[in-house]
């Protein structure tokens, strides 16, 4: 599957989803972040609405894509590795079943 999805996508609801990111708390100490919050999601959403079924499939599929996702926020350190994301997106789920 493509980005014509995201594309497609009303620039309205589009905006409205990366302004959603970006109000998410990020409890990374903020000196030690290359892969900002908002990128990270964005990545791992499209990742996924293409069919990826893991985060090694999400961050290969964001290597392919990066000229793309680049129109929408600015990757300066390019998209994170499968196992980075597989840490990352499994402690926000811990904290967030700890706090539950």
């Amino acid at each position: 599957m493509s980005l014509a999805i995201l594309e497609r996508l009303p620039p309205s609801r589009l905006k409205a989803l990366l302004e959603h990111f970006a109000e998410i708390e990020d409890p990374r100490e903020p000196w030690r972040v290359a892969h900002p919050l908002p990128e990270v999601l964005l990545l791992v959403v499209c990742g996924t609405i293409c069919d990826c079924e893991d985060y090694e499939l999400i961050a290969a599929w964001g290597e392919a894509h990066l000229p793309v996702l680049r129109r929408y926020l600015p990757y300066h350190h390019g998209v994170p590795g499968g196992r980075w994301l597989t840490l990352l997106m499994n402690r926000r789920r811990r904290r967030s079943m700890v706090g539950a």
